[in-house]
């Protein structure tokens, strides 16, 4: 099904009673205007409450030019629509942590892991660059040993077209939570709101959860080697 935020906004002024439904977040409605005021802040606010797989990717940084002022010798550039970092992805107990692969120091046996920051075992921060606000990593790797650092993190996302029903059924309960004060004047309205988005929300984990296969999985094959590239 293909989400709008209209229709997103118009399943959340249902649930709490509202009049009237809208057809753009751009009318000059009441409803409408108060939806626009706050749809950013509530949208990236759930966006970021998961590891919500049709919002996960995987990117390779651009090694910055400018150099942090101290404590770290390099930035990495992070992308524009970067949210936050996806949490690590942990195998079972008594899945095998080491493979006989081929990778960027020949045949070896290299870590089997998942990490949001690659290549494995760097301190890195997340920071802004004083001169013009660019978000950066900042880290000590530079991308000698095994290429480029890569990442992986949750995205902001534009193209409401690949929004899942678990997503929109928690976003529509936050938004209802955020507009039910100012819509409906009902304070309990909004703390039951709020309630049935976090209730929405643990569901929703489940269903995320399902899309992830992870005992004695081979994974993919190139963050199988990010392993080897090891700071000891």
């Amino acid at each position: 099904m293909a989400y709008s935020d209209a229709s997103i906004a118009n399943l959340a002024l249902i649930r709490i009673g509202a009049r009237g439904n809208i057809a753009s977040l751009d009318e000059n409605s009441p409803n409408a205007v108060k939806v626009k005021s706050c749809w950013d802040h509530v949208f990236q606010t759930v966006l970021s409450e998961r590891d919500w797989r049709f919002a996960k990717t995987r990117v390779e940084l651009q090694l910055s030019s400018t150099a942090p002022l101290y404590g770290y010798t390099n930035a990495w550039t992070l992308p524009a629509d970067f949210l936050r970092f996806v949490r690590p992805h942990v195998r079972p107990p008594d899945t095998n942590w080491y493979a006989w692969l081929w990778g960027p120091e020949g045949w070896g046996y290299y870590h089997r892991e998942d990490p949001p920051f690659w290549p494995t075992g760097w301190p890195y921060v997340c920071e802004t660059l004083p001169a013009d606000g660019t978000k950066v990593i900042l880290t000590d790797y530079d991308g000698v040993s095994c290429g480029a650092a890569k990442i992986n993190y949750i995205r902001l996302i534009t193209d409401y077209s690949q929004l899942v029903p678990a997503f929109v059924e928690c976003l529509a309960f936050r938004l209802a939570a955020e507009l039910a004060i100012g819509i409906t004047e009902d304070r309990a309205k909004a703390e039951s709101m709020t309630q049935m988005y976090r209730d929405t929300l643990n569901s929703a984990e489940a269903v995320n959860a399902s899309l992830d296969f992870s005992k004695d999985e081979t994974g993919s094959r190139t963050w199988e080697l990010a392993g080897r590239c090891l700071r000891w």
